[in-house]
């Protein structure tokens, strides 16, 4: 039941970045500002980070160690990501 319910919350995970990055990419299109673009490739690497961690779900196995990297690898990106943005001057 557990495994379930972490499975459908990441799912949600997935679909809200996945729409947060289309919400990013259309105000990027629409504006131009560069803060804007850095925002939604924290998004898109957000949800990647998030399928990666679940692919063992569709039969694909990673070692937890190289797992542990690649999400920490992520995490640090993403949070750059926010932060150059937050601090950007467009």
């Amino acid at each position: 039941m557990i495994d379930i319910l972490g499975y459908l919350l990441d799912g949600f995970v997935i679909i809200l970045g996945a729409t947060l990055s289309v919400a990013a990419w259309k105000a990027y299109k629409k504006s131009g500002m560069k803060s804007i673009l850095l925002l939604f490739l924290a998004f898109i690497m957000f949800v990647a980070k998030k399928v990666i961690e679940n692919f063992h779900i569709i039969k694909i196995s990673l070692s937890s160690e190289i797992l542990d990297v690649t999400s920490a690898l992520f995490e640090l990106v993403i949070l750059g990501l926010f932060f150059i943005a937050l601090i950007r001057r467009d």
